[in-house]
């Protein structure tokens, strides 16, 4: 090979070899500088150090909406309950805040003074009154149905009611707990306190 044409392909090759070690340069100094752009970000940004929904997650474990009325009914299973003063020492005992318990036009009223959400919501006060009522019309007592008024303090913040047919039927085992306390949770209206506080609704 000529020299002339020697020298133009080592010149040709040394060229070629300086552009690649220029782009490759050219590379690392970009690749430095978005290094540095991430780490400028990351300090702004402090790290995560929880997961994402762990402020969402709920307390453990969760009570069942049927499982709140259940308890509550049959608390007051097998218990005889004859008047009205009957009906309201069981449910004092068992620790409701009861203001009165009258009879009025063929109807059974009680008024009492709900806990609100701290202490469980407001299925955990109607199940078990629903409960003693179902015992009082065990004992042949005799009333049209239950009128339930929930109070706040002296104020009215909602109200309920149970059926005297639903609880005989509950009596004669034609409703589960659960069906009966649904029939009674179905009639709450409440002005201020959610019905399932502390639960889920799922049966």
């Amino acid at each position: 090979m000529p020299g002339s044409a020697v020298e133009g392909c080592m010149d040709e090759r040394s060229h070629s070899r300086r552009a690649l070690l220029s782009r490759g340069v050219g590379a690392l100094v970009a690749l430095g500088g978005l290094s540095g752009c991430v780490e400028e970000v990351g300090e702004q940004f402090p790290p995560n150090r929880k997961w994402p929904t762990s402020e969402y997650a709920p307390t453990l474990p969760v009570t069942k909406r049927s499982d709140v009325l259940e308890s509550g009914i049959e608390a007051f299973e097998g218990r005889e309950l004859e008047d009205e003063a009957g009906f309201e020492d069981a449910l004092v005992e068992y620790g409701l805040d009861v203001e009165a318990v009258e009879r009025e036009h063929g109807a059974l009223t009680v008024e009492y003074v709900t806990s609100g959400p701290d202490d469980g919501g407001i299925l955990h006060e109607i199940g078990p009154i629903a409960g003693a009522y179902a015992a009082l019309i065990g004992t042949d007592y005799e009333a049209e149905f239950l009128e339930v008024t929930i109070l706040d303090g002296s104020s009215s913040v909602g109200a309920a009611e149970a059926e005297t047919s639903w609880a005989l039927e509950y009596n004669r085992g034609a409703y589960t707990a659960t069906e009966y306390g649904e029939l009674v949770a179905g009639t709450i209206e409440s002005q201020r306190y959610p019905t399932a506080v502390g639960t889920t609704s799922e049966n």
